[in-house]
């Protein structure tokens, strides 16, 4: 009888996606083969010249998550999976709207195949928007929140 509980992931599999991802110049791939899926992605670069002013950030134009699909500024689910914006039930938010991030910082985790996955922030700046909420289902490429 086998084991579920002690499955492995094959890191070739993922290191293979990873030189495909840059070798394609691509900023997502996913491969599944009916009994194991994976999907790897690479963060955006945000330049200065998208940066917002104090000003611009209190009228944001968009009002839907949906308006940031293509933004630079927004951080997207590299995975399917169940959010929790903190660190465990009753601890503070690992960010709040308004707060300042760091890049390489956990903003929030993205629990997927009983793994709990550390997401971290890609880009440097203001959290402007938090566009989930705690213990809500995700999509892979789903925008989770918007730094600026």
């Amino acid at each position: 009888m086998v084991d579920k509980s002690k499955r492995t992931i094959d890191k070739k599999v993922i290191k293979d996606l990873a030189i495909l991802l840059d070798e394609l110049n691509l900023t997502e791939i996913s491969y599944s083969d009916g009994k194991f899926s994976v999907s790897v992605s690479k963060g955006a670069v945000v330049s200065h010249a998208s940066q917002l002013s104090k000003n611009e950030d209190e009228n944001l134009p968009f009002s839907d998550k949906e308006d940031y699909e293509n933004d630079p500024r927004v951080i997207k689910s590299p995975m399917v999976g169940t959010v929790y914006l903190q660190p465990e039930p009753g601890a503070n938010k690992f960010v709040n709207t308004g707060d300042q991030v760091k890049q390489g910082q956990t903003i929030l985790i993205v629990e997927a195949m009983k793994t709990m996955n550390p997401i971290e922030s890609s880009l440097q700046g203001k959290v402007l928007k938090i566009f989930v909420d705690n213990e809500q289902a995700v999509e892979f490429g789903q925008p989770l929140m918007l730094i600026g």
